[in-house]
């Protein structure tokens, strides 16, 4: 949903980086729960983000969505079984708790969610990943190579560089401050499936196909 998240960007200033979520970070919460204890659980659900413009139609995007249920495998049954397990690793997750708990608390409220849609969540990340996300010029060219910050020379790996120092920012000013100043989120549909993974799919297909699939990406000359 890359319209609907750019928009909610440009009306919430909070929001300064989007990250679509990968398998190595679809449970985020559980993993920041792991490294930093479960003191901060009421700090970490304070400062995840649900903007009305992630209010979406829940035939596209959320665990019932007909995306999920046709989901097209290419015939690799490995990659089937590899994701359903996932899933149903999610669903364990304290980060789908978390979502089922507000999910509850919302349909019982006087402004529960509506019929036919999913709310998507952003939840706060301390790391900067170089997949895909979404983040404005400005924000690039102002605060990351910003020279008089030191964080990031123009053309370095901004992963490498910045995620430390937001790392560092958060543990000494606290969660809800030191995250502010990066504003740096993950986007989720809470179905279990992640947006986006590398192309080779080297954890989810077998030798053969994984090699088929290599021979058949188109070439620009580079490896």
């Amino acid at each position: 949903p890359i319209a609907e998240t750019v928009h909610a960007m440009w009306n919430n200033l909070r929001i300064k980086y989007v990250g679509m979520s990968m398998r190595s970070n679809l449970m985020y919460r559980d993993q920041f729960l792991g490294q930093y204890g479960r003191g901060y659980k009421d700090e970490m659900a304070a400062c995840i983000l649900r903007p009305p413009e992630l209010t979406l139609d829940a035939a596209k995007y959320g665990p019932d969505s007909e995306s999920t249920r046709n989901m097209d495998y290419g015939g690799f049954k490995k990659l089937q079984d590899n994701i359903q397990a996932l899933i149903e690793t999610y669903q364990r997750s304290q980060h789908f708790a978390d979502h089922q708990e507000w999910l509850e608390q919302k349909q019982t409220s006087s402004n529960p969610l509506p019929a036919g849609k999913c709310q998507l969540f952003l939840t706060p990340t301390f790391f900067w990943y170089d997949n895909v996300h979404i983040a404005e010029t400005k924000h690039y060219r102002d605060f990351v190579f910003n020279p008089l910050y030191k964080m990031v020379a123009k053309g370095g790996f901004v992963e490498d560089k910045l995620s430390p120092v937001i790392k560092k920012t958060v543990e000494r000013l606290g969660l809800t401050e030191g995250h502010s100043r990066f504003g740096c989120f993950l986007l989720d549909d809470h179905s279990g499936m992640f947006f986006t993974g590398h192309l080779d799919g080297g954890t989810y297909l077998d030798a053969f196909t994984k090699e088929t699939v290599t021979k058949n990406q188109p070439s620009n000359g580079n490896k």
